[in-house]
């Protein structure tokens, strides 16, 4: 089914060795992670400067294969110290209050949960998906390590798609086993956190073009700026699925997990890849008629194809392949089937709802393929709304232009919905340009 465009790191702190209650596990966020405050174990750990010389902490990692496992290894030296410890956490290089991937729980090790700016927080196992996770010895580990260093090894299972680099934080303490926190020597990487990348380029691999469809309707034709989807084989590892929503805050890539598209020549915005599709945005600087394209992975090119670009291809975004995707205007919930998806209901009659569509052509200004409109945007041409068999006023259709915030080629529709609209399942239809979207969306009415 087509997928609808509607749409780090590790931080370780360990705090006194000597001081039994911490060497059972460290309090969280001390690992110098500039999003958790900066704060390191210095703060309670006093007599030595931070990464004082003599020593050194050391994270260990490799580029991830999401969703796969693999070990971390936290390497604390110093030749004078006599107990350790450690505590790390994963964070995105993209946003650093976000974590990535989780670590595996296993007796030998705490595992803690932590809200907004390092707090603490009494949450069952797993963490939550939204908690950063902290993970750091037990007391048994503390006393292990052999000519001044010790390695600590966590297994950390990787994002299940590719979210760009992954930070590694992480901060140790070579402690004297003085029984206080004198003296003790703490290292951390905050500075200078280790980074992986996400392996997802395939290698010797040719990519097959299969077919190229509008990523709303499934049909074939498509026009300037519209949202697509193009089916294949090759374009990347078994099990990678990269999406650019989360790093397009100042446009879309052109390229995307080792992937480019270009269609007459130009190479195209990229929201999505996977081994057996790609989601795309059709040039704005393209006119009518056929096309080539071709796609690229690892600078390795597909066959050249061709495609037919029309002025027009308006067509809804859906939940199903039937049910039209929209949103309430009174309390902004899912319009749709609640027995398909949870928590949606019922559009009222007489209500305002936002349709969403893609192949409705230039809007007055004009916003370029991959750019996110930060103002409204309204479609040069008239957009004709149909529910039910009834053609909707023109002051029934509010607006129908680019949606703010999101991809130029997702386009946004503010309708009315008929005061004397029956319940049930309601046909709904869109044109521009003499254009006309597919039959068989619906969108359900209930009073």
């Amino acid at each position: 089914m087509v997928r609808s465009t509607v749409l780090v790191l590790l931080a370780a702190a360990l705090l006194p060795s000597g001081v039994m209650g911490f060497s059972a596990g460290a309090p969280i966020a001390f690992s110098g992670v500039p999003e958790d405050g900066g704060r390191t174990c210095t703060q309670c750990h006093a007599g030595n400067p931070l990464n004082s010389p003599g020593g050194s902490l050391r994270v260990e990692a490799v580029n991830y294969r999401p969703g796969q496992k693999q070990t971390i290894r936290v390497t604390v030296s110093h030749p004078e110290a006599a107990r350790w410890g450690f505590q790390l956490t994963a964070r995105r290089a993209s946003d650093g209050s976000q974590k990535a991937g989780t670590f595996v729980i296993v007796p030998e090790y705490f595992l803690r949960c932590a809200e907004g700016n390092g707090r603490e927080a009494t949450l069952a196992l797993p963490c939550p998906a939204n908690s950063t996770e902290f993970i750091s010895h037990r007391q048994p580990l503390t006393r292990t390590g052999a000519n001044g260093t010790k390695t600590f090894e966590v297994e950390w299972t990787a994002p299940e798609s590719d979210i760009g680099e992954v930070l590694f934080y992480a901060s140790g303490n070579a402690a004297n086993d003085s029984g206080n926190n004198q003296g003790d020597r703490i290292y951390s990487n905050g500075a200078s956190p280790t980074r992986i990348s996400a392996e997802v380029c395939p290698t010797g691999v040719t990519p097959t073009v299969r077919d190229i469809r509008n990523a709303a309707s499934g049909g074939r034709d498509v026009a300037m700026n519209t949202l697509i989807s193009i089916f294949g084989s090759g374009f990347a590892v078994p099990g990678v699925r990269a999406s650019a929503v989360s790093g397009a805050r100042t446009g879309y890539p052109r390229d995307l997990a080792c992937v480019a598209v270009e269609i007459n020549g130009e190479r195209v915005p990229l929201t999505y890849v996977q081994g057996d599709q790609i989601n795309a945005q059709v040039p704005t600087t393209v006119a009518a008629g056929t096309v080539s394209y071709r796609v690229l992975v690892n600078n390795v090119p597909s066959a050249q194809g061709t495609l037919n670009v029309v002025n027009y291809a308006p067509a809804l975004f859906t939940f199903n392949g039937e049910m039209a995707a929209a949103v309430g205007n009174l309390d902004g919930r899912l319009i749709g089937d609640a027995d398909v998806i949870p928590g949606a209901r019922g559009a009222r009659p007489g209500e305002l709802i936002q349709l969403y569509a893609t192949g409705l052509g230039p809007t007055e200004p004009v916003w370029q393929a991959g750019e996110i409109p930060n103002a409204a945007a309204r479609v040069r041409e008239t957009v004709t709304v149909m529910i039910a068999g009834t053609t909707l006023a023109a002051a029934d259709v509010q607006y129908a232009g680019v949606t703010p915030g999101q991809i130029s080629g997702l386009y946004q529709i503010n309708v009315r919905v008929p005061s004397s609209i029956a319940d049930g399942m309601a046909p709904v239809m869109i044109s521009v340009g003499g254009s006309a979207s597919a039959f068989g969306t619906v969108i359900p009415v209930k009073r």
